[in-house]
């Protein structure tokens, strides 16, 4: 009875892996034939998107049911590394701007409620991230992480990027992860739905997961701007170019243990890049090279 019980366990163990993605259909996002749209982020609930330009310029709000686009704000550097909070109504995001040949960046929150931004943190050239405890803003500066106002709730574990090192944050506690060596320069760096594991890039070696504690380190190839579809799968771009500009892109989809590794077909976008999944992990949004945006509906096999 115990053989039997292990082996069915070994088994699904082994199911869990043996899948596939169907692509249901894939979608023009209406509103963005004309380009312009780049870096699609789901909010928590998948209500809306939100883009950016090519260059992370400012942003712009989709909302999925009725195809409306509203542009929120136009500062510099908004686009990069913005995080929405768990209710949807606030937006987190840096301003960006440079004085004196140096980059100076300030947290700004944005309410979808009042449709005001204000600002949280004035312009510091100390690298500042945004993040939430929940629906409170916090934000990541100085090596510390400080919540906006007293609140119970606790940010989840967080991955930053520090000197070209990976640093996770849980609670209190900051830990330097070097996984692949001191010496390498990791980025793209986030963490699993269920913070078990981190997927991250190193410079000239590739893209990487490993568990929490920056252990057990599993090569996942060339996959750039790697970000998670679930807890099992990781999806990503394999993009070339001709030192110029990009010439071809795939969206890229791999299981955490790199042994199942999937190329989603994007007929209509030949160039495809930068995929985002929603927190249902039924849809990925993505641009093409003139920042169409697309979602695609899929299905776990």
């Amino acid at each position: 009875m115990k053989k039997l019980l292990l082996l069915s366990l070994i088994l699904i163990g082994q199911l869990s892996y043996a899948q596939r993605i169907d692509i249901k259909s894939i979608q023009l996002l209406n509103g963005t034939e004309q380009g312009g749209y780049f870096h699609p982020v789901f909010s928590p609930k998948g209500t809306y998107l939100l883009t950016t330009t090519e260059n992370y310029e400012g942003l712009n709000c989709h909302i999925i049911a009725t195809h409306k686009i509203e542009k929120l704000v136009t500062d510099a550097g908004a686009g990069y590394g913005v995080r929405i909070s768990a209710d949807e109504n606030t937006i987190l995001f840096k301003k960006t701007e440079i004085r004196n040949k140096l980059r100076f960046s300030s947290l700004q929150r944005y309410s979808l409620n009042n449709k005001k931004q204000e600002k949280l943190i004035d312009a510091t050239h100390e690298k500042i991230s945004p993040v939430f405890a929940e629906n409170v803003p916090a934000v990541i500066k100085g090596g510390t992480l400080k919540k906006m106002r007293n609140t119970a709730s606790n940010v989840d574990p967080y991955i930053n990027i520090e000197d070209r090192k990976m640093v996770l944050y849980t609670g209190n506690i900051r830990k330097i992860l070097t996984p692949n060596g001191e010496n390498k320069s990791y980025f793209w760096a986030s963490i699993s739905p269920d913070s078990k594991h981190i997927v991250y890039t190193v410079a000239a070696y590739g893209t990487f997961v490993c568990d929490i504690n920056g252990k057990n380190v599993v090569s996942l190839k060339k996959l750039n701007a790697p970000s998670w579809l679930n807890n099992e799968w990781i999806i990503g771009m394999n993009d070339k170019d001709d030192g110029d500009q990009v010439i071809t892109s795939e969206i890229v989809a791999t299981t955490i243990d790199g042994k199942i590794r999937q190329t989603l077909t994007t007929p209509f976008a030949k160039i495809a890049m930068y995929p985002a999944a929603s927190a249902d992990s039924k849809q990925i949004a993505f641009n093409s090279e003139k920042g169409q945006i697309y979602i695609m509906n899929i299905e776990l096999k």
